[in-house]
């Protein structure tokens, strides 16, 4: 049986109306497997077609599709469902108010084509970047990096992500900084943050990992963290509140 978890991350779908309010935002995501017969596109089509009410939806949900993932993630899982909200009153309310429905369903429900384990992670999210602005894409390629802190403060991660176009580029669409709050294997708090850079396009991303490569930045000694091998993923635009 497939048990492993990986730290969550987002899309460029935060420059949606209700997640822009806010620098910090939260996110709640789990793991699945995909069930024979299905594809990933036939999940997507099956969550988007969802009825997403006012009562019990998030902010924004995406579905993450690992391309080339460090560590055993993709040994273990085919996808990630990430659920943002813009605040933990609101997370709150509307998963009491999912939890407390009744009645039947509607079409297919994600359980009829995938399998998804029942570890959850609430994660903290905070914007180093804002969003550069254009229609959301459907699917976005994203990029990202999980790293030990070694005695940096969370403040001075998150202050040192700003500088995240000026190293990629002006292809980058939103970038920021993910720092777990529940949930997950046991790990000291505030040791480990994730950074991600979400792309306008694929021509967007092959350009900045292009200029990364041809200006290799030897490691800066004041800076004490160290990250990980990073991985890609390509980000589905499930649904997006409005208000």
């Amino acid at each position: 049986m497939k048990n492993k978890l990986i730290t969550i991350c987002l899309l460029a779908a935060f420059s949606s109306p209700l997640l822009a309010q806010s620098n910090n935002v939260v996110e709640r995501g789990f793991a699945c497997n995909i069930k024979d017969g299905f594809t990933i596109n036939d999940v997507v089509g099956v969550m988007k077609g969802f009825d997403w009410s006012e009562d019990v939806s998030p902010g924004v949900a995406i579905l993450r599709e690992p391309l080339a993932v460090s560590g055993d993630f993709q040994n273990d899982w085919d996808f990630v469902v990430a659920f943002y909200y813009p605040s933990y009153a609101d997370m709150v309310e509307k998963r009491t108010a999912f939890r407390s429905r009744t009645g039947g369903t509607e079409g297919y429900r994600l359980r009829d084509v995938a399998d998804c384990g029942d570890r959850i992670r609430i994660n903290n999210v905070w914007f180093a970047l804002e969003s550069s602005g254009g229609p959301i894409p459907e699917v976005a390629p994203s990029m990202a990096l999980n790293c030990e802190l070694n005695g940096l403060s969370l403040s001075q991660a998150i202050s040192n992500a700003g500088n995240i176009r000026n190293f990629l580029g002006p292809e980058v669409r939103q970038a920021f900084v993910i720092n777990r709050m529940f949930g997950g294997p046991s790990m000291p708090q505030n040791s480990q943050v994730g950074y991600r850079a979400i792309f306008n396009s694929s021509d967007g991303f092959a350009e900045a990992v292009d200029r990364i490569t041809d200006n290799i930045q030897p490691p800066n000694p004041d800076n004490p963290q160290t990250c990980n091998v990073g991985s890609l993923w390509a980000d589905h635009l499930i649904f997006a509140r409005d208000n």
